[in-house]
C-alpha cells in the first residue's frame, strides 16, 4: 500500500551484496538460537536491509505508465499523418497532372494566333500573349507543384521525426520491461533468503517495526515511519505493513478526517475499486480481473464513474481539484510525494471513509506482491487530496 517504486532509474541491490548481508545478518541469530533481545542489533540492522530492498526493489511504474501514454498518442499521430501523407500524394499526383497538360497547352509557340488571343480576349502582341499566359498559368501551377512538394518535404520529414521518436519510446518502453523483469527476478531470491531468514524471527521482526514506527511517529521522523513499515511487508505483507501503519496513526494526533457518506460518483467510483480486492498489483496495470498499479485502479474506477482522469499519479495531481484533508469523501483520492527519494508525486490511493479501520480506511494497489486491498491511511509523504 505503501511502497511503490514511481519514477527514477536506481536498481535493485546487487544480489550477492544483498544475499551476503544477509547471511552476515542472520546466520548468529539461527546458529546461536539468541534470544530477540539479544539480537536487537541484527534485527534493526536487518530491518534497514528489508526497507532499502523494498525501496529498490520496484522500478518506475509511473514513468513505464507515462511511456505507455507518449507511444500511443504517437501512434496516433503517426497515423493522423500517414493519412495526410495519402490525401497530399493524391493531390500532388492530381496537380501533376495538371501541370503536364497546362505545359503542353502552354507550350505557344506551336498555337496559332487566334488561339491565343482568344484565350486573353485582348489585343495583344503574340510575345505579351505569351508572357502572360506563362506567367499567369504555367507560372501559378508551377507555384501550386513548388507549394505541394515543400509541404510533401515538410510531410515526410515530420513522419520520419515521429517515428524516430517511436522508435525510442519503444526502446525505451523496453528496457523498462527488462529492468522490471531482472528487478522481479532480484526481489524473488532475495525474497527467498528473507523466508529462510524470517522463518523463527517472522514475528519477533513485525513486532520491532511496529515499536519502531510507533517511535518514529512520536518523534514526527516521517523517513523512519516508512522505513518500518517497508521492512514489516518484507516479512509479513500488506498485513503486517497495516498493523505497523495502526501504531503509527494511534502514535498521532489525526491530520485527516472524513465522513462514509459522499457524493454518488465517489461512492460509485469507490464501489468500483472495491470490486477488484483481490485482484494483483501489476506494474503499468490497467485491466480489471488481471491487475493495476495504483493510478490505474484510480483511473479505472472513476472512469467507472463516468469520469476520466490522467492516467499517471503526477498527471491526476496536477490536473485534479485539490481539497482539504479536512473534508474527505470516499472516492477522494489522496497523493504521496518523494516516497523513494526521487522528488515526484508517486503514489495514489482512494479514501474509502468506512471500513476495518473507520473512517481512516483506504483502498489501494499497493505494490508488487500484494493485491489489491483495504488498509488504514498513512500519511508519511502525504501532500494532499483531489476529487475528480
Amino acid at each position: 500500500m505503501i511502497r511503490v517504486r514511481r519514477r527514477g532509474t536506481t536498481r535493485s541491490t546487487p544480489l550477492i551484496a544483498v544475499a551476503a548481508l544477509l547471511a552476515g545478518l542472520v546466520m548468529p541469530v539461527s546458529a546461536q538460537a539468541q534470544s530477540i533481545a539479544q539480537t536487537q542489533a541484527e534485527i534493526a540492522q536487518l530491518s534497514a536491509t528489508l526497507s532499502q530492498q523494498e525501496k529498490t526493489s520496484e522500478i518506475t511504474a509511473n514513468a513505464y505508465d507515462a511511456a505507455k501514454v507518449n507511444l500511443a498518442n504517437l501512434n496516433a499521430d503517426l497515423i493522423k499523418l500517414q493519412a495526410k501523407e495519402v490525401v497530399k500524394r493524391s493531390a500532388i499526383k492530381v496537380t501533376s497532372g495538371q501541370l503536364a497538360t497546362a505545359v503542353v497547352r502552354a507550350y505557344v509557340d506551336g498555337a496559332s494566333e487566334a488561339q491565343i488571343l482568344s484565350l486573353f480576349n485582348q489585343k495583344v502582341t503574340t510575345y505579351d500573349a505569351r508572357s502572360v499566359y506563362q506567367k499567369q498559368v504555367i507560372g501559378d501551377l508551377n507555384s501550386l507543384e513548388n507549394s505541394l512538394r515543400s509541404e510533401k518535404k515538410s510531410l515526410d520529414s515530420t513522419l520520419a521525426d515521429v517515428a524516430n521518436q517511436r522508435a525510442k519510446v519503444q526502446r525505451e518502453t523496453v528496457n523498462m520491461q527488462n529492468l522490471l523483469a531482472q528487478n522481479v527476478r532480484n526481489e524473488e531470491i532475495t525474497r527467498t533468503t528473507l523466508a529462510v531468514v524470517t522463518s523463527k524471527l517472522k514475528s519477533e521482526i513485525i513486532a520491532y517495526e511496529i515499536k519502531a514506527g510507533a517511535a518514529a511517529a512520536r518523534a514526527h521522523d516521517l523517513a523512519a515511519e516508512a522505513s518500518a513499515v517497508n521492512a514489516a511487508s518484507a516479512v509479513g505483507g500488506q498485513p503486517a505493513a497495516n498493523l505497523v501503519i495502526a501504531a503509527i496513526q494511534a502514535a498521532t494526533p489525526p491530520v485527516i478526517t472524513g465522513t462514509a457518506a459522499g457524493s454518488a460518483q465517489g461512492l460509485e467510483a469507490l464501489k468500483w475499486a472495491k470490486s477488484e480486492i483481490g485482484v494483483p498489483y501489476v506494474w503499468g496495470g490497467e485491466t480489471p480481473g488481471v491487475g493495476f498499479d495504483c493510478s490505474g485502479l484510480t483511473q479505472w474506477a472513476w472512469a467507472k464513474a463516468g469520469f476520466t482522469i490522467p492516467r499517471t499519479t503526477e498527471m491526476q495531481w496536477a490536473d485534479l481539484r485539490h481539497i482539504s484533508l479536512k473534508q474527505l469523501q470516499p472516492g477522494d483520492l489522496l497523493y504521496y510525494y518523494n516516497l523513494d527519494g526521487d522528488h515526484q508525486v508517486d503514489h495514489v490511493v482512494m479514501y474509502a471513509g468506512s471500513g476495518p479501520w473507520g473512517t481512516s480506511t483506504i483502498i489501494a494497489a499497493a505494490h508488487s506482491g500484494t493485491n489489491v486491498s483495504l488498509a488504514p491511511i498513512f500519511t508519511f509523504g502525504l501532500i494532499g487530496a483531489a476529487r475528480p
